[in-house]
């Protein structure tokens, strides 16, 4: 079955479906042709949100020729570094491989920042701002 999502008051994508794909492979179609990170991405079907665990199948209202509205949500700072390392992923890998290891670097990172104490921070800003002073 064909769906089109559309982001609001934008683009729109038509997308080759069936009843057994489920909400997080749709947004991942949707990423490969708007180029909306799936973490971005919130679906609407009439004003209710679709849940990424769920299938297509679970909302009886999905049939072919759906309409489906995209919500992109706004980036916050951890967002920006994740659409960077995503852009940085997808030259590299298809579209599944670069969300799985983005989910994975993030972790990571959040794991790694969380280790840091501020004699850390402050270490690594000093060589920052000392560096730039050479340039």
């Amino acid at each position: 079955m064909k769906i089109t999502v559309k982001v609001l008051q934008g683009q729109e994508t038509t997308v080759e479906v069936t009843d057994k794909t489920s909400v997080k492979e749709l947004k991942q179609y949707v990423s490969q042709t708007l180029k909306v990170p799936v973490s971005q991405q919130k679906l609407l079907l009439t004003g209710k949100p679709l849940s990424d665990e769920k299938y297509l199948v679970d909302y009886p209202l999905i049939k072919d020729g759906t309409k489906i509205n995209l919500v992109v949500k706004k980036t916050d700072e951890d967002s920006v570094l994740r659409i960077a390392v995503v852009n940085f992923l997808r030259n590299r890998f298809n579209e599944p491989e670069t969300q799985k290891i983005a989910d994975e670097f993030m972790k990571e990172f959040y794991r790694s920042m969380s280790s840091l104490n501020l004699e850390d921070i402050e270490r690594i800003a000093t060589a920052y701002y000392s560096d730039d002073e050479k340039s």
